[in-house]
């Protein structure tokens, strides 16, 4: 399964829960776990102009079954 999901990377880097969104999954549990998982994430930041910036980001994040 998967999840495309919409968030903003602060400056320090981490995702601004508030912006989180959905645009598709495959199921509930899957965009569960995205969420919770993306509170602990950290990104690098967006750089411009020397100074880091937040940043509108699109990621997909896969869910596979393992044997």
């Amino acid at each position: 399964g998967q999840v495309l999901a919409e968030f903003v990377v602060d400056t320090t880097g981490f995702a601004r829960m508030e912006t989180f969104r959905v645009l598709k999954s495959d199921h509930d549990l899957f965009t569960s776990a995205v969420r919770r998982s993306l509170e602990r994430m950290r990104f690098l930041p967006a750089e411009a102009g020397g100074s880091k910036v937040p940043q509108l980001v699109q990621q997909t994040f896969q869910f596979a079954l393992m044997r």
